[in-house]
């Protein structure tokens, strides 16, 4: 009888201490939401069996300017990428032309970082679909984690898992399961910064816990100075072409437009 009422007991506590997710996202923010420009540089692996020895490596440098402006680059043999995010929207920019004005799924791997301020994260989290009325303990990896927007061990809906004891992110579940793939991204590795500076060392993306894009950190430069003109999009939609599909009643032929189409499926195949 006693040692159930001990086991009842701490389960009581145990509960007790389940800090709310506006208090979670703060001690985290302040753990890795950088306080200054923050420039990193990386390998960018992609897996998929269409392409050419099943992985294609990439390199990329991402511009985090806290509290809502990110930018990154991508250059590879046969594709660039530039991804623009600020509070005036988002371009993307695939080899010379700008493909798309919103952001995919894995696109928000950088959110958890990028804004420092914790209701500002709480913000994008519910456009991200989110419950962050609804916090529970878990175990991921031998360590206790905070699941923010599910009730543990529930996957199928869009959740933050954050360290207990460290305040890192370690799992983002963007997508459930159900009709759709389920998409997550996990964090690892982390590289120890100043106050608000802790980066991860690896970012690694699953779809239906299928690796399908790693990366690989060579450096992190903090207190970075990113000239402000890098997240201009009105410059930048002046200086590419968006990408429109020509009317139907018209012959879609020539290179430039094979050009399109080419730059179009070598995106698809490895970004979306």
């Amino acid at each position: 009888m006693v040692l159930l009422w001990m086991l009842f007991s701490g389960v009581l506590s145990a509960r007790a201490y389940v800090l709310p997710a506006e208090q979670v996202l703060a001690y985290m923010t302040d753990r890795v939401g950088p306080s200054h420009g923050l420039i990193v540089s990386q390998k960018t692996l992609v897996y998929d069996p269409l392409i050419e020895a099943g992985m294609q490596e990439l390199a990329e440098t991402l511009y985090y300017v806290p509290p809502d402006r990110f930018r990154s680059e991508i250059t590879g043999p046969e594709v660039e990428k530039i991804t623009v995010v600020g509070p005036d929207g988002v371009v993307m920019v695939v080899d010379d032309r700008i493909l798309s004005e919103k952001q995919h799924l894995f696109d928000h791997f950088k959110d958890l970082i990028l804004y420092n301020r914790a209701e500002m994260l709480t913000r994008q989290l519910l456009r991200l679909g989110v419950d962050v009325d609804r916090v529970s303990l878990g175990r991921f990896e031998d360590r206790i984690v905070y699941i923010i927007g599910a009730g543990y061990p529930d996957q199928s809906v869009p959740q933050v898992w954050v360290d207990k004891e460290r305040f890192r992110p370690v799992r983002f579940i963007l997508q459930g399961g159900n009709d759709q793939a389920t998409k997550e991204i996990r964090y690892t590795d982390y590289m120890v910064g100043e106050r608000g500076a802790d980066y991860p060392g690896r970012v690694l993306f699953y779809e239906d816990g299928k690796l399908v894009r790693m990366h690989v950190v060579d450096r992190v430069e903090r207190h970075a100075q990113v000239a402000d003109a890098l997240f201009d999009l009105s410059r930048i939609r002046e200086q590419y072409r968006l990408v429109e599909s020509p009317p139907p009643e018209e012959p879609t032929s020539g290179s430039e437009l094979d050009g399109v189409r080419e730059s179009l499926e070598q995106f698809r195949r490895i970004f979306e």
